[in-house]
């Protein structure tokens, strides 16, 4: 047992608070000899009680070199067990973990690690470039390469992993702060989201209700580990049930599948764009990934069509939705046994949360709108964060009375079930009509020559905004007579929500996290 919690079960002798290293300690305790992580790349399996036991190591050589309690370390890596261990070995020193996406441009990493405060920064080879590009002023103190020596880093990770002596002696409460996570900035610059201990852990319990991992689960993360969909409710839950997390580098549908077969992967996170690339691979056939039991998916909704063709390769999943955001992490959630009668919803508040719906334009708890009627979704969840990072206007904003103002906009059928229509933000008002992307979305995905599709409104002198589809095809390009004539047949929305331009690209630009990046579509289509 660690000394910080053996401290605080002296202060505490009836109640303790879980703080995020508990999370791995009191599983290495249950289950020390179980494989708690699989790097199939380099064929390394680390039990549960060795990555607690590097995780003390870490936190040790972090100590050594000077962090404190409530210092920022930011870390730019590729998925992989260092990744893992870094948000553990934090937890232990009282770090504030902050994971950057080791995709991001050197513009948007200089201003996070100077708007951080980062006073340390942990990268791989694959990062150094991006690092480098940076001028030497922005960069923290101490640079810390994993994998690689060069003449620009402080340390080694190798040198923080020998570093001997205790376990540093820090008090960690549950409300202190334990993660620093960064929105996708679509909408301008990313703001920081701080999390405490208490959300992080409250977070990894609320999934596994409904995900139902198990200890002989084999798990795997499709996106990658620095967005909150795959650490907090997938890669975290996985470790406190002793379950085994498979490192995933980067999405490539065959390479996966190869993957889930051979690593007989039980569970997995993804978002419906990931489902969709597996099935529709052509070596799936040449796969045996029977043995997939659930598939926890976030983001978006389900296309009917991609759970009816998952089901002939893995008949038995069970699949379940999930709302939340980087903010509030979980929000709603929908148990496997509605999914596919209620396919499309986001379920109901997750436990302990409570979900409102309330007047877009008069966003207060009280100012409810009427079963069907379409409002801003305002969560009230014990998962939600501390506060945007140096904002406290957006912070200030984005709250009322407790309660959390998402942005997005949903509505509630006469079952009580919770339904996602857009965001707020990105509503097309055309001839005086509002019109949702994601319900035109969803009509323009059943088309079968469809891979994936991203709705917009782009400025029109008549009507204001005129819908714009960009369309990834599978074959042959439709023609926009062919789509259009697909939508008038589909009879599924009122003639104003059709679109009335169609953009053919070979693939949709992408956020961090994975999302289509509607503003860089907008953008796109402005500037031509």
């Amino acid at each position: 047992m660690g000394q910080q919690r053996y401290n605080r079960m002296l202060q505490y002798p009836y109640v303790t608070h879980l703080t995020a290293d508990d999370v791995l300690t009191q599983t290495a305790a249950r289950f020390p000899g179980r494989p708690a992580l699989r790097d199939p790349i380099v064929d390394e399996t680390v039990t549960f009680a060795t990555l607690d036991e590097r995780a003390r190591r870490i936190a040790t050589g972090l100590a050594s070199l000077g962090f404190e309690p409530g210092d920022h370390l930011s870390v730019l890596l590729t998925d992989s067990i260092e990744f893992l261990e870094l948000l553990f070995a934090s937890a232990h020193a009282g770090v504030v973990f902050n994971p950057l996406s080791y995709r991001i441009p050197p513009k948007r990493l200089a201003y996070i690690l100077q708007h951080a405060e980062s006073v340390g920064l942990v990268f791989d080879e694959d990062c150094l470039q991006a690092v480098r590009s940076l001028a030497t002023d922005v960069l923290p103190d101490r640079l810390i390469g994993i994998g690689f020596d060069d003449e620009l880093l402080t340390h080694t990770y190798e040198e923080l992993a020998a570093t001997g002596g205790d376990l540093p002696q820090v008090t960690v409460d549950e409300s202190d702060s334990a993660m620093l996570l960064y929105t996708s900035g679509t909408t301008g610059m990313p703001k920081g989201v701080l999390h405490s201990h208490r959300t992080v852990v409250t977070s990894s319990l609320v999934s596994i209700p409904y995900n139902r991992l198990r200890p002989t689960d084999v798990n795997i993360a499709l996106g990658p580990l620095y967005h909150v969909g795959p650490l907090l409710c997938n890669a975290l839950p996985a470790i406190n049930v002793g379950a085994c997390n498979v490192i995933q580098h980067g999405f490539d549908p065959a390479t996966t599948l190869e993957r889930i077969e051979s690593e007989e992967i039980t569970t997995m996170w993804g978002v419906p764009t990931h489902v969709r690339a597996l099935v529709d691979d052509s070596s799936i056939g040449e796969r045996d990934i029977s043995h997939v039991r659930m598939i926890q998916y976030s983001g978006s909704a389900m296309p009917a069509s991609v759970a009816k063709h998952s089901r002939e390769y893995i008949p038995d999943c069970e699949f379940v939705n999930a709302y939340g955001s980087t903010e509030i992490v979980f929000g709603t959630l929908i148990f496997p046994e509605f999914h596919d009668e209620k396919l499309g919803s986001i379920g109901h508040a997750a436990p302990n949360a409570v979900v409102r719906v309330v007047d877009p334009e008069n966003s207060v708890p009280n100012a409810v709108v009427e079963t069907g009627e379409i409002g801003e979704l305002l969560v009230k969840t014990p998962t939600c964060m501390l506060r945007y990072w140096r904002d406290s206007k957006a912070t200030a904003d984005a709250t009322v009375d407790g309660w959390f103002r998402t942005g997005d906009l949903g509505r509630r059928d006469e079952d009580g079930f919770l339904y996602f229509v857009d965001r707020k933000d990105d509503m097309i008002v055309s001839g005086g009509e509002n019109i949702y992307p994601a319900e035109v979305e969803d009509v323009l995905h059943t088309h079968p020559d469809v891979i994936t599709g991203a709705v917009v409104g782009v400025p029109d002198d008549e009507w204001g905004e005129i819908v714009t589809a960009f369309v990834v095809s599978a074959t042959k390009e439709p023609s926009e007579v062919d789509l259009d004539r697909f939508f008038i047949e589909s009879d599924a929305l009122e003639s104003f929500k059709r679109p009335r331009r169609y953009v053919f690209r070979e693939e949709l630009p992408k956020t961090n996290s994975d999302k289509i990046d509607r503003r860089a579509l907008y953008e796109s289509i402005s500037e031509s």
